[in-house]
């Protein structure tokens, strides 16, 4: 722009802002910064770019340039691509790591999708050492149409760059959208140019123009200076402007300056109007590409742009650039529809090693619907799924279904981005509306594979309707196993979702029928798929060969950035426990869902997280996760993962002991579930019911609620019951603690038989704690040693302070209070540490039992009680029964009510309600 005086870099009107862009500019040199400008178009703020990055030049600064394109904003990476490029020669000096991350990123080179994370650090670290010798100011114009992988990257490194030489200046539109999250960086206004300053601008630049027109100019141009030029420029023409009676908006203000550029540009050469087309269709700014596809004719035809100031060109860093954004859009307005076609084919065919920007042009130059196209934009989409870029992902399977000439063809592609937008981006409406229109009426589409899998996917994910979306399934799969080619990739989907389905509705007879299609596809379906339903649909059973498959892909997954993949592979590890392998991956689909859009994918992930920090005792940061997936459950309307989620909270509510919050979180579970037929989140709600009561000592209720989860009662273990595997422990301990001696028996020797050790650590703990739970004296501690020996069995901390409690109160039977009392304390110590307050009371009354609080003292009061009454006498204060006692101490009821009766005249009492008064006496340090 031409907003200048006789000083290059003295902008007329804009004294605050040069005044704010020169401390910025020393800021940055001494301690980096990154500065924001904002305002509408035309209103100069590239102007202001243009000279706040000369006067770094003049002041040695070095100086690089990118930005926005709005014909590439779908193209990932694409902005960062500009910058990158101009920093080769450091790009090669790079740690491997980094250097790969940021090739691999921007498709220069091979290898795994890095994590999201890495690419970023890696783009800080370039630009740290780029700016190590020679201080850096990076100019990025037109913000809002960054890409968003790149808009990821900017935003990430302008919040980062304290203790650098580094400053970050960037331009964009006040209300233009885009991906560019603009939180943590420091914003500069910049607004129309007073009256006064217009009419200066006006004269200095137009001085032949007479005063009336000037101010004319200056009126309609609203202090755009864009406009003011524009306008003033076409005064002095001798055709003019048309004129207006009034003052035009802004809106029209912009439109007309658009009107001045188109006529502009079609004054040119046809051959300069080719070239610019191409680098606005283009937009990586470089004269390389530039000149590669332009063919024989090079460049030499952009003299005429750059005589009427509409582009300028640096051959030094061999950059062209727009005056302005509105000349690209004038110009690609103006265009026909075969000047666009030929250069998206030119373009087309120099990004052959490209497949996601070739993609894009080579589906912008097609007539008609192609397949051959369709199949170059479809491998260009599933290129940006993997790079875990879900909505660029599902934009390019929308258009290669438009270029689909085969109407199977278009409703595949439409439901697998159907899919897509439902199990990654959580749009359950949008991708109904996909849905729709990929059967479009048709009965025949709507039962093909692709397009059940998406409604069943739907229908559970929004009205929990699992009846139906089972049938619709299974149908489908069917008739898929009926053709000679079925297909491998919808087929692996089917067998997820139906996975899915069967575990949530928890019915046998669901499992049956998955059995049986399983079955049938035999080697059809690709291998991970059957890992899948393996693992998850049936833990206990799960074949050698699947727990390695499982094995194989949680170590490579730290590098897959595919998120229907990371949720598969960690979901079926979640029976198994494999989450915590998978836990870098569910962080990165955490993180990058939330801010790239994949948001259902979040959820889940989330969820597993919560899952994994409740197993490692990490019981606050399981809370704040299982709330923040909430949240995005409530804001999807997700209300089946939610119920996953409320499992969690309510199983650390639980293990709290905080009873009500956990029967709170049990109730919403079930008020969804159970109109619903949702069996499985019966099973969530009696197991988190059941272990609370176990800490609370109310044994009855914690077995009935783990015998109502066991398929087939204690003794049996079904191949699909996975919250039998997990509650199977609770099971045999309410059993002991109830006098059901047979029952506990039964299932510790089913667990023994199924060899569930072999799944994980936690399940050799489980198998080995409850056959040491029922084994004969002699047999029982070395028992107890063996799972204290499991190698890992630290990382399941509650657990683990289950086995001590237990080995404790089996040593106190065998009259070892010595051994007893190294186990309990160790039991309660960790309960304490992960605030399992019942628990931890469970324990300390064992440990009371022992003799631990024996005090010498008077011959009257708490302290003249032996081990055995104070125990009694505590139990019988928190109001069970004589009965409930004995089972629990393992004793008569007789004795009970004998230790009572030495109880009451040491206490002073004669009642049994006086108790909680008489043993809560702040006079004996023993009544505690």
């Amino acid at each position: 722009m031409a907003e200048v005086d006789s000083d290059p870099c003295r902008l007329l009107g804009r004294e605050r802002e040069l005044s704010a862009l020169d401390a910025f500019l020393v800021r940055a040199e001494a301690d980096g910064e990154a500065l924001l400008l904002t305002g509408e178009p035309g209103v100069g703020k590239s102007a202001l770019l243009d000279a706040a990055a000369r006067r770094a030049a003049v002041g040695g600064v070095r100086v690089v340039r990118g930005g926005g394109v709005e014909y590439e904003s779908d193209v990932s990476f694409a902005g960062l691509h500009q910058l990158i490029d101009q920093f080769a020669d450091e790009l090669v000096q790079l740690p491997t790591q980094s250097r790969e991350a940021l090739q691999v990123a921007l498709g220069i080179g091979s290898g795994p999708a890095p994590e999201r994370l890495t690419v970023l650090g890696a783009s800080l670290e370039l630009l740290r050492r780029v700016s190590t010798g020679t201080p850096l100011l990076l100019v990025m114009d037109d913000m809002h149409w960054l890409d968003r992988a790149t808009a990821s990257v900017i935003g990430f490194v302008g919040r980062r760059l304290g203790g650098s030489r580094i400053g970050l200046l960037g331009a964009t539109r006040p209300s233009a959208g885009g991906f560019f999250e603009r939180t943590g960086w420091a914003e500069l206004g910049v607004g129309p140019l007073h009256d006064d300053d217009a009419i200066e601008l006006l004269a200095r630049q137009f001085a032949h123009l007479p005063t009336r027109v000037l101010r004319e100019v200056a009126r309609e141009s609203q202090g755009n200076p864009l406009a003011l030029l524009e306008f003033a420029a076409a005064a002095g023409h001798p055709r003019g402007r048309g004129g207006g009676a009034g003052p035009p908006s802004a809106s029209a203000t912009i439109r007309e300056v658009r009107t001045l550029f188109a006529t502009r540009i079609m004054s040119l050469p046809a051959a300069t109007r080719r070239l610019l087309l191409l680098a606005a269709l283009d937009g990586s700014g470089s004269l390389t590409t530039l000149a590669e596809a332009s063919g024989t004719a090079g460049l030499s035809d952009l003299g005429a742009a750059e005589r009427d100031h509409l582009v300028m060109v640096d051959e030094r860093s061999g950059v062209i650039s727009f005056r302005h954004p509105i000349v690209k859009s004038a110009l690609v307005e103006i265009s026909t529809h075969d000047d666009r076609r030929e250069a998206h084919q030119r373009l087309a065919e120099i990004f052959a090693d490209q497949p996601e920007r070739r993609g894009h042009h080579i589906a912008e130059a097609a007539e008609a619907p192609d397949e051959t196209v369709a199949v170059v934009v479809e491998r260009g989409a599933h290129l940006t799924l993997e790079r875990g870029d879900v909505v660029g992902g599902v934009s390019r399977l929308l258009r290669a279904a438009d270029l689909s000439p085969d109407r199977r063809d278009r409703s595949r592609r439409l439901a697998h981005a159907a899919f897509i937008g439902a199990f990654a981006a959580g749009e359950l409406e949008n991708s109904s509306q996909l849905l729709r229109d990929a059967t479009d009426g048709d009965p025949t589409l709507a039962a093909t594979l692709h397009a059940a899998v998406a409604t069943a996917y739907m229908l559970v994910n929004s009205d929990g309707d699992v009846e139906m979306a089972y049938q619709l399934l299974t149908i489908a799969v069917e008739s898929a196993l009926a053709e000679t080619d079925p297909d491998r990739e919808a087929l692996s989907r089917a067998l997820y979702t139906l996975v899915v389905l069967c575990h949530y509705a928890g019915r046998v007879d669901y499992w049956e029928g998955l059995d049986d299609l399983v079955a049938r596809v035999g080697g059809t379906a690709p291998r991970d798929a059957l890992m899948f339903v393996e693992a998850h649909a049936a833990p206990l059973t799960t074949p050698q060969w699947a727990l390695d498959e499982l094995d194989r892909e949680v170590d490579g997954l730290d590098d897959v950035r595919d998120v229907e993949r990371v949720i598969r592979t960690a979901i079926a590890g979640f029976y198994t426990d494999r989450l915590s392998g998978c836990r870098r991956a569910l962080d990165h689909v955490a993180i990058e869902g939330r801010e790239g859009g994949a948001v259902a994918s979040a959820l889940m992930a989330l969820i597993m997280i919560a899952f994994d920090d409740l197993h490692a005792g990490r019981w606050d940061a399981a809370e704040t996760t299982a709330a923040e997936a909430g949240a995005l459950a409530e804001d999807l309307g997700y209300w089946l993962y939610d119920s996953s989620r409320l499992y969690v909270v309510a199983l650390v509510a639980g293990r709290r002991g905080d009873l009500a919050a956990c029967a709170a979180a049990c109730e919403a579970m079930l008020a969804w579930a159970a109109p619903r037929r949702l069996g499985r989140v019966d099973d969530f709600a009696h197991h988190a019911l059941g272990e609370a009561a176990l800490g609370a000592g109310a044994f009855e209720e914690a077995y009935v609620h783990a015998v109502a989860i066991t398929v087939g009662g204690p003794g049996t273990l079904h191949t699909h019951d996975p919250q039998a595997l997990w509650s199977a422990l609770d099971l045999v301990d309410a059993a002991v603690h109830t006098g059901r001696a047979d029952e506990a028996r039964d299932h510790a020797e089913a667990l023994r038989a199924a060899a569930m050790g072999r799944l994980s650590t936690r399940f050799a703990l489980i198998s080995t704690t409850a056959h040491a739970m029922v084994a004969p004296d002699a047999a029982a501690a070395d028992l107890f040693d063996e799972v204290l020996a499991l190698p890992g069995v630290e990382a399941w901390p509650f657990e683990l302070a289950r086995v001590r409690l237990a080995y404790g109160e089996r040593l106190r039977r065998l009259r070892r209070p010595r051994d007893a009392r190294i186990q309990l304390e160790a039991a309660r110590d960790c309960f304490d540490r992960l605030g399992a307050r019942l628990w931890s009371q469970r324990t300390s009354t064992e440990l009371r039992a022992t003799g631990a609080v024996r005090r010498a003292g008077s011959a009257g009061g708490v302290a003249s009680l032996t081990p055995q009454e104070l125990e009694v006498a505590h139990l019988a204060a928190r109001g069970l029964s004589n009965r409930a006692i004995a089972t629990r101490l393992y004793v008569s009821p007789r004795t009970v009510s004998a230790h009572l009766y030495r109880a009451f005249p040491k206490l002073g009492i004669t009642a049994r309600a006086a108790l909680r008064d008489a043993l809560s006496d702040p006079t004996s340090d023993s009544a505690r």
